[in-house]
């Protein structure tokens, strides 16, 4: 394969390569939004039990909230 069967041209025209494209940025974007809710989550619950009911929440609150966060 040469370099100008896959410039950025062709991947404009090629929908095959459009859809690679769109499907690796998909996974990357999915990988990265697992990885902040992980963070959220991690956060939350280094915070000890006095702090978290200072702010209203349990231990058992911490997944619902951290999907809440980053809900569409």
């Amino acid at each position: 394969m040469s370099a100008h069967e896959h410039s950025p041209t062709q991947a404009r025209r090629d929908p095959t390569l459009r859809s690679l494209g769109v499907t690796v940025a998909g996974f990357f974007l999915r990988a990265l939004q697992r990885r902040q809710r992980r963070r959220a989550a991690a956060a939350l619950h280094n915070l000890d039990d006095r702090l978290l009911e200072d702010i209203g929440i349990t231990r058992n609150d911490i997944p619902r909230i951290v999907e809440r966060l980053f809900r569409p």
